[in-house]
């Protein structure tokens, strides 16, 4: 299994330095198309670029690209969203998945020939690969488990299929904001006592290796997802959103009893007869920047197993959106004063040790905030002076001090209400951004 990841691992750092080479000449354009399963992709080679002639290179530049369309479209099926917690890179970074596998999906998927732009200035290619066969890299058990009935007094009858609508913002469970529900491979449905009431291991495997775990749509013609729901579904209004990757609907507590009360509903969990609407520009993704590449993930793997160690400090690493955070929870100053006492200074050791693991040309944005203390001026300017004493700090124990930038909001962004000690604990905090390079 080592020599396994070895061999596959050097091979795709041989073939990222061949595609060096070409870089320049070589773009990608990808659309992940949640509603139909799909994620559709273009790759393009500038031939003025690559010094090719035409037409005696014809053959040479279709078999470039043909050559080199796995390994440039590997970053965007890494940025996949598996769960609430891991996108597909995440899971390679854990060792759950391999480069090797992936590399084989994109491959198996349905390629256009090869073609010239009608100003014959690109070859292009066009590659889609339904996501379910991604899916079925996480599909693991046998049989499928039922949840645990809790005691009911519910009433329910048969239904057909589960309807869940949770489009607009939603308050996100734990955190003191709103925000969409993104779609996922793998979402988990929650009541609001946080019990689950479905994730994958639920469902027959076979179900999910034909189809995905849920449909989604953002609309409420059922017509669009008869097949999938039925003629009678359970209609439910989603309560809120859980997770890092906001992926997961939360249900009130009638409506999972209305599904766990009757061995009918349960078979729905069971065939996957689930439908989840969101907001229509979650549906199809396109990401505005390039996708981070497998060491990215690696890294924030790295600080993710060694801030786990050091929660109880207030330390935390979170991977949002696909950018690195690391929180430093009640870091503890001088009172109104941007120093930092000295028994803090060990914290400042592991961030700074933390920060070395996403190389040399990252740069890092530093914010500071406050509890609410009802002093606005005053707590802005403290938490842009304490953000600016953080950057000084690490930057005296090794990292140029140019690589940081700092931003202070007082107590415009809370995290909590600042209605006791714990809370404002948590809202006097300094959050650290890893920009890529």
């Amino acid at each position: 299994m080592k020599n396994s990841f070895f061999y596959s691992l050097i091979f795709f750092i041989f073939v990222n330095f061949i595609i060096s080479a070409y870089e320049p000449a070589l773009e990608s354009k990808s659309l992940q198309n949640w509603e139909d399963g799909t994620i559709y992709s273009i790759v393009g080679l500038d031939i003025n670029k690559t010094g090719l002639q035409l037409p005696s290179d014809r053959n040479t530049s279709f078999h470039l690209i043909e050559r080199y369309t796995p390994p440039l479209l590997k970053n965007i099926y890494l940025s996949i969203i598996v769960d609430s917690s891991h996108r597909v890179g995440n899971y390679l970074a854990e060792g759950v998945i391999d480069l090797n596998s992936l590399n084989k999906i994109v491959e198996k998927g349905q390629h256009t020939e090869p073609a010239f732009s009608t100003n014959l200035e690109k070859a292009i290619i066009k590659v889609s690969v339904p996501s379910r066969e991604i899916a079925k890299l996480f599909v693991k058990h046998k049989i499928p488990y039922r949840p645990t009935i809790p005691a009911s007094t519910a009433i329910s009858k048969v239904y057909t299929g589960i309807l869940i609508d949770a489009r607009g913002q939603l308050p996100v469970h734990g955190e003191y904001v709103k925000e969409p529900l993104n779609p996922a491979l793998f979402p988990k449905i929650w009541n609001t006592e946080m019990s689950r009431i479905y994730e994958k291991n639920m469902v027959d495997p076979a179900v999910i290796k034909n189809r995905n775990l849920v449909a989604y749509s953002s609309s409420l013609d059922e017509k669009n997802y008869r097949d999938r729901i039925g003629t009678n579904p359970l209609r439910i209004i989603a309560r809120g959103v859980f997770g890092q990757n906001r992926t997961d609907p939360i249900i009130s507590l009638e409506d999972s009893g209305q599904i766990l009360s009757r061995p009918e509903n349960l078979q729905l969990l069971k065939e996957g007869k689930i439908v989840i609407l969101c907001d229509d520009d979650k549906l199809r993704v396109t990401e505005p920047f390039t996708p981070p590449d497998e060491n990215y993930y690696f890294a924030y793997h790295d600080i993710e197993l060694m801030l786990e160690k050091e929660k109880n400090r207030g330390l935390e690493a979170s991977n949002p959106k696909n950018i690195i955070k690391i929180t430093m929870y009640d870091i503890r100053f001088i009172a109104d004063q941007p120093d930092v006492l000295p028994e803090e200074m060990g914290k400042i050791d592991i961030i700074t040790e933390a920060l070395t693991k996403v190389g040399p040309y990252a740069t890092f944005l530093i914010e500071g905030h406050t509890a609410d203390l009802n002093r606005p001026e005053d707590e802005k300017i403290l938490s842009v002076q304490r953000a600016e004493r953080i950057a000084d700090e690490i930057s005296k124990r090794g990292i140029d001090r140019s690589r940081f930038s700092t931003a202070g909001y007082g107590s415009t962004q809370p995290i909590a209400p600042s209605n006791n000690e714990r809370n404002r604990a948590k809202n006097r905090r300094v959050v650290i951004t890893v920009i890529r390079e």
